[in-house]
């Protein structure tokens, strides 16, 4: 039986979103983006306007039902800091398991900070830094020119920044992002829950012998065999443990935990 190649089928959703996106904007047809859909830009706006934003709450409301099932899924599989990386071959890394505990809790400041910011300030603070936004903003700004024959500064000044996030924070997507806070917070509620899962019976390290590629080939150092309170927070998803498993012992699934 031929392998599904996961993570390229993941590749091509990302790049298609993105596409469908812009399309979407280029034709106005008014889809909007995944800022719609941000929890972390909710609570901002929210904040910022004291009063709640009527048109996020279904974007909001789906994101929430995806992450309760998928966990950090928006991270591997739309998140537009993934598809930079893919193309531009800069890749996030994992925070240390030996992390103290002032750094495990920087998600956690960062996002009481914005919220207050905004509220103090009345305008989404986050969004000016935040990759997902930037990202977009410079699709805008492209199709900018195709609409009104204007180029903008934000064709120079939104790539640099984006460089600069993901080249001097390569653990941005583990260390800081709120986002990614708030999906693993999200992950924590029990229930049933999509994560690869381990076919005990021909796993190599549960017989002893040595392997590990499952751990060794994840983005965030997870060792899935344990399926631990770790692996349920932490996995987005992205299927690189399944591709990789030399006994073919991991398979998307759904289970209660």
């Amino acid at each position: 039986m031929k392998k599904i190649h996961l993570t390229k089928i993941r590749y091509f959703v990302l790049t298609g979103a993105v596409i469908a996106v812009a399309a979407a904007d280029f034709t106005n047809t008014g889809i909007g983006t995944f800022c719609n859909m941000c929890p972390v830009g909710f609570m901002q706006v929210t904040a910022a306007s004291r009063s709640i934003p009527q048109g996020m709450l279904t974007g909001v409301a789906v994101f929430t039902a995806v992450a309760y099932l998928g966990g950090r899924f928006f991270c591997s599989w739309f998140c537009p800091t993934s598809f930079i990386s893919r193309i531009t071959g800069i890749q996030n890394t994992a925070a240390a398991k030996t992390a103290g505990y002032f750094v495990k809790y920087i998600p956690h400041a960062i996002l009481a900070v914005s919220v207050i910011a905004s509220f103090l300030l009345k305008f989404p603070v986050f969004c000016l830094i935040c990759p997902i936004g930037i990202f977009f903003g410079f699709i805008f700004a492209v199709l900018k020119i195709f609409h009104v024959f204007e180029p903008s500064a934000n064709l120079i000044i939104f790539p640099i920044i984006l460089t600069v996030e993901l080249i001097f924070f390569r653990k941005w997507c583990s260390c800081i992002c709120p986002v990614s806070l708030i999906m693993r917070l999200i992950a924590k509620i029990p229930g049933y829950k999509i994560r690869p899962s381990v076919n005990q019976s021909t796993c190599l390290l549960t017989q002893g012998l040595q392997c590990n590629q499952c751990a060794n080939n994840c983005k965030e150092k997870i060792e899935v065999t344990k399926a631990d309170k770790e692996f349920i927070e932490k996995c987005t998803n992205c299927m690189d443990c399944v591709e990789q498993c030399p006994t073919n012992s991991i398979l998307p699934g759904i289970k209660r935990r």
